[in-house]
């Protein structure tokens, strides 16, 4: 989700260039809701079988695949374009540049000091560039409805939010991080004295954030807490949206709800370790706070010493990274 949706920039970029133009978006269906209601997609199809059948039938100016999965390949060798941009299969079936605007994008999968180390594009310069764009600041596009943000509103209230105090921020501590990659969460313990410095120094309200992997973890860091915690619980992501709206700052590491803040507006306080802190765009709108140690990034899945480098992830420095972030943020 946060890949599909830290790609929609260029849906302003695409309809200011090529004016009238008709975008079809194809997306894996856990992610289709991501993209529902955007007004600047006027096709949305999920990735089935029958929808790919359908798409062979068509006939298409330009199609474009930024995402290097099995999934994402064959479809873009199933469509029928006059030009074809991102990411592809070779006549024996490996993975490829379509053309020279996407070789860097293609060693950045392959060279680790490039990607590691001396990188300094954000994944919108990169995508851009794969199609001959120039990114000028075109932010996320993911608009809510109505009922989202009523039901939002709604939850928190419920759960002793108070959304028109105007004095108390509202500081959102996203604790989970998918199983993608290690090393994007911190310690119970993390989160635990996050929370008490932001209710003891800022009299914040802490909301707990996260989606049905973090239930458990989240009543933990409820019980463990020595300040009050909001534990707001699961929900879809639009109402996830709607509520992360809601906050003053989020703190999150690189997971699908830092880019929900991101397309939010909501300032940010994003901490890295094992990927890496150049790709990401914060538009201005946050803080970076990176791990120094020796083996990040590694973006490795099973971490070899037990995520020492979220243990080693201050929590203070988080705290001043928020409280600095929150000093121009839009408080109630």
């Amino acid at each position: 989700m946060g890949d599909v949706l830290r790609t929609t920039p260029l849906l302003t970029a695409l309809k200011n260039k090529y004016a009238g133009c008709r975008i079809t978006w194809l997306v894996n269906q856990r992610s289709i809701e991501v993209l529902q209601g955007n007004p600047l997609i006027d096709c949305l199809l999920a990735l089935t079988a029958q929808n790919l059948a359908e798409l062979e039938k068509q006939n298409f100016d330009l199609a474009v695949n930024l995402d290097k999965d099995k999934e994402a390949l064959d479809a873009m060798m199933l469509a029928r374009a006059r030009k074809k941009a991102g990411f592809g299969r070779l006549a024996g079936g490996a993975l490829s540049a379509l053309d020279a605007k996407s070789d860097y994008a293609f060693r950045l999968g392959i060279d680790d000091d490039l990607k590691f180390r001396k990188n300094r594009k954000t994944y919108q310069e990169i995508s851009f560039e794969q199609l001959g764009l120039v990114f000028k600041g075109e932010e996320y596009l993911f608009p809510l409805d109505e009922p989202s943000i009523t039901y939002a509103r709604n939850h928190l209230k419920a759960l002793g939010v108070n959304l028109d105090d105007g004095q108390r921020p509202i500081v959102g501590l996203n604790t989970g991080s998918g199983h993608r990659f290690a090393g994007k969460k911190l310690p119970v313990t993390g989160y635990t004295d996050l929370a008490k410095k932001f209710y003891d120094q800022v009299k914040a309200d802490v909301l707990l954030l996260g989606g049905e992997e973090e239930i458990e973890r989240n009543k933990e860091i409820e019980r463990r807490a020595e300040c009050p915690v909001i534990n707001t619980g699961s929900h879809p992501i639009k109402r996830f949206a709607a509520i992360v709206h809601e906050c003053d700052v989020v703190i999150s590491g690189d997971t699908i709800a830092m880019h929900v803040a991101i397309a939010m507006k909501v300032p940010v306080v994003a901490f890295f370790a094992s990927t890496c802190a150049a790709e990401i765009e914060l538009y201005g709108r946050g803080k970076k706070v990176v791990s120094a140690i020796s083996c990040a990034p590694c973006y490795l899945k099973d971490c070899p010493i037990d995520e020492q480098c979220m243990k080693d992830m201050k929590p203070e420095l988080l705290f001043d990274a928020a409280r600095e972030t929150l000093k121009g943020a839009r408080v109630r």
